[in-house]
């Protein structure tokens, strides 16, 4: 299925040089020369501008967006956007500039890396295809997490709701539980759960009650989390301790972005035909 966001356009940054690359013989004379230096210069134009490839490439700068428009892309914005996808998606990263990390920053990235690498040797079992089941199989799910978390749950909640229907964003505080008065959930009901230490009592309190309804549960929490297992269906533990002032979140966001990614995987036309949709109400809106 075709992967990204509104700021994604729908094609790649490789079909739009292979259109360049077939037509070449055939541009005039001032557009040739900008599609030559972005052929040439591939591995760094995204550190240009307009400006700057208008500049070197010598021509006007409404010449290098007559030719980003003839291979359609519309303009500077799409042709950035085109490049965050190939790096941020399919490619990879252009060469770093500046001198070598410090060997106090190499093991603190070292850390940082081995933290995602943990959440990738999970991906394959019990525990996060079990999650990924519960995710995109039960009818309605619930996204919640607390105290410094909050923000990533409320982010995940939205993210899922691009891959999937009837997901939402559970605030026990500001609702008081309201959207489960009656009990016995009518519909089968999973609880995606985000906690890292120092646990918030409320989390404790959730995970109970919704056992007790029959909801499903699924939490993702940091490698010190001593309780998950009594109360959920599927734990996925990320190593929060790679040495920052604060524990780290990066493996919860692996973990969490695996999932939806997995969710979206479940049912890719569905999820494609749901993002599509999603990309439309974003330009009816001007967003992007």
């Amino acid at each position: 299925m075709q992967e990204g966001f509104a700021s994604y356009p729908e094609g790649s940054f490789e079909e739009l040089v292979r259109k360049i690359e077939a037509d070449m013989p055939n541009l005039p004379k001032q557009e040739a020369k900008v599609a030559q230096y972005i052929l040439l210069n591939l591995d760094s134009i995204s550190f240009e501008t307009g400006r700057t490839i208008s500049q070197k490439a010598r021509v006007s700068e409404i010449t290098v967006g007559r030719v980003l428009r003839r291979f359609g892309c519309a303009g500077m914005k799409e042709f950035k956007a085109l490049l965050r996808q190939r790096y941020s998606i399919a490619g990879q990263a252009p060469a770093r500039k500046g001198g070598d990390l410090s060997e106090r920053w190499r093991d603190q990235l070292g850390a940082e890396i081995e933290a995602v690498q943990s959440i990738y040797d999970l991906i394959e079992g019990e525990d996060f295809l079990r999650a990924q089941d519960l995710l995109a199989g039960m009818e309605e799910v619930f996204v919640t997490g607390f105290q410094t978390v909050r923000g990533l749950a409320e982010d995940s909640a939205r993210r899922l709701a691009l891959a999937r229907p009837d997901v939402r964003f559970l605030s026990a505080h500001d609702s008081m539980l309201s959207e489960w008065i009656g009990a016995r959930p009518r519909r089968s009901s999973c609880v995606l759960l985000i906690d890292v230490v120092p646990y918030a009592a409320e989390s404790l309190a959730l995970a109970a009650l919704a056992k007790e309804q029959g909801r499903k549960l699924v939490v993702v929490t940091d490698e010190y989390c001593h309780w998950a297992r009594e109360f959920a269906d599927a734990v996925i533990n990320a190593p929060s301790a790679t040495g920052l002032f604060l524990e780290s979140t990066l493996g919860l966001n692996a973990a969490l972005a695996l999932l939806i990614h997995g969710v979206a995987n479940s049912q890719p036309d569905a999820a494609a035909e749901r993002l599509r949709e999603w990309k439309g109400f974003s330009r009816q809106l001007k967003l992007f």
